[in-house]
C-alpha cells in the first residue's frame, strides 16, 4: 500500500474520531507522517507551533515502531525542550510555549534539525515496510 495514501486515511480517521480512537497502526502512520512533513518542511519550532505538532508527544514511539531509531531519538530530544512532560497535546498551549522559547532553545532545535536532515532514515521507505508488516500480521490473525 502507498504510505502517503495510508497516512491520509489515518489522518482522516484522526480528524473524525480523535487520536485515542485510532488503531495502533493508524496512530503510528499519522504521527510519523505528520512529524516528517512538519519537521522536514518547516523545522521543529514551526512543527511544534502548528497543529501537526498535536501528535508530537507520540512521535518517538511511532518512529521507533517503524524502525526509525535515529529519528526517534531526535524527536525525543526535541520533545524534551518542553520539560519532563514533553510537548502539550493542546495546540494553543504548545504554541504559547514555543513563542516564549529562549534563544538557547531555538539553537537546540536548530541543531536537532541538522541531525534530522543528515539522517539516512527514509520515513516513506520505513512506513512502506511497516505497512507490509502490519498487513501480514493482520492477515495471519484473521485466519
Amino acid at each position: 500500500m502507498n504510505p502517503d495514501l495510508a497516512a491520509q486515511r489515518a489522518l482522516d480517521r484522526l480528524a473524525k474520531n480523535g487520536f485515542d480512537a485510532l488503531t495502533e497502526a493508524d496512530k503510528t502512520l499519522a504521527t510519523a507522517w505528520l512529524f516528517d512533513a512538519g519537521v522536514g518542511n518547516n523545522g521543529f519550532a514551526r512543527y511544534f507551533a502548528s497543529k501537526r505538532g498535536n501528535l508530537a508527544f507520540h512521535a518517538p514511539a511511532a518512529l521507533r515502531k517503524i524502525g526509525a531509531t535515529q529519528l526517534a531519538k531526535i524527536a525525543a530530544e526535541a520533545n524534551a525542550v518542553f520539560g519532563p512532560d514533553g510537548p502539550p497535546r493542546d495546540h494553543k498551549a504548545r504554541q504559547t510555549l514555543v513563542r516564549g522559547f529562549e534563544k538557547a532553545t531555538h539553537s537546540t532545535l536548530e541543531a536537532l534539525e541538522q541531525r534530522y536532515y543528515a539522517s539516512s532514515e527514509d520515513i516513506d521507505e520505513l512506513l512502506e515496510a511497516f505497512l507490509t508488516r502490519d498487513q501480514t500480521i493482520q492477515s495471519k490473525t484473521q485466519r
